[in-house]
């Protein structure tokens, strides 16, 4: 799951990059409403941590102007105000919940995964298309009663495909759904990533389990 987390306050923002660090995701920081906006026009997140007393443009400005862009990432609010007003504000803005400060780590936690939950993006701890039965927690993939250990960027790749059968994609879009926006990689390096997970499918006779599209990009299609 790739993360942003939008906080000024920098001790605040780096602890809980640490914390989700921790659970294996791939989190980002930004400090003002403008760098937020910036970040979500061009790269793809799950989840964003928004809070809403920023300077300048203010948390319910941020996630007002990016569900008028059609934004889709869930949205929880970290902030501290507690009224019922501003909780109503915030929700009718677009965000998904509403967490008070100061608030444990564990709770934070736990209301990421129900919100993620309800998307449906994590639906099961085993994904399986065709033949190919792939365990994302612990990155193993198998088929023809033969399996195979991924590495995170490997099992991230697969796992967004698997997750959106029959729909190709480019390596642009690829890349900013997975990469963090500070990588010095490009979108060239998804040619090169996909290229060794190709190679790890060969050896469960999984080779051509990733198609190429001429002009689309990369597809995993499903026997319909």
């Amino acid at each position: 799951m790739k993360v942003l987390i939008v906080d000024d306050d920098l001790a605040l923002g780096e602890a809980l990059k640490d914390c989700l660090l921790a659970q294996q995701l791939t989190v980002e920081v930004a400090t003002t409403g403008e760098d937020a906006i910036q970040l979500l026009s061009t790269f793809e997140y799950d989840l964003i941590l928004l809070d809403w007393n920023l300077p300048g443009m203010n948390g319910l400005t941020v996630c007002r102007k990016y569900r008028e862009t059609h934004g889709m990432s869930h949205v929880i609010f970290l902030t501290s105000e507690s009224d019922i007003s501003k909780k109503e504000d915030a929700l009718d803005a677009g965000g998904d919940d509403y967490l008070v400060k100061p608030f444990e780590t564990r709770e934070l936690l736990a209301r990421m995964r129900s919100v993620m939950r309800r998307s449906l993006k994590i639906e099961s701890t085993v994904l399986k298309v065709n033949q190919l039965d792939f365990r994302p927690v612990e990155r193993i993939a198998t088929a023809n009663n033969k399996q195979i250990q991924l590495t995170p960027k490997e099992a991230l790749l697969l796992e967004f495909l698997m997750r959106h059968p029959d729909r190709p994609y480019t390596g642009q879009r690829l890349f900013n759904a997975i990469w963090p926006s500070d990588t010095d990689a490009s979108a060239e390096t998804v040619k090169v990533w996909i290229g060794n997970l190709r190679n790890k499918l060969s050896k469960i006779d999984q080779k051509d389990f990733i198609k190429t599209v001429v002009g689309s990009g990369y597809v995993v299609e499903s026997d319909q």
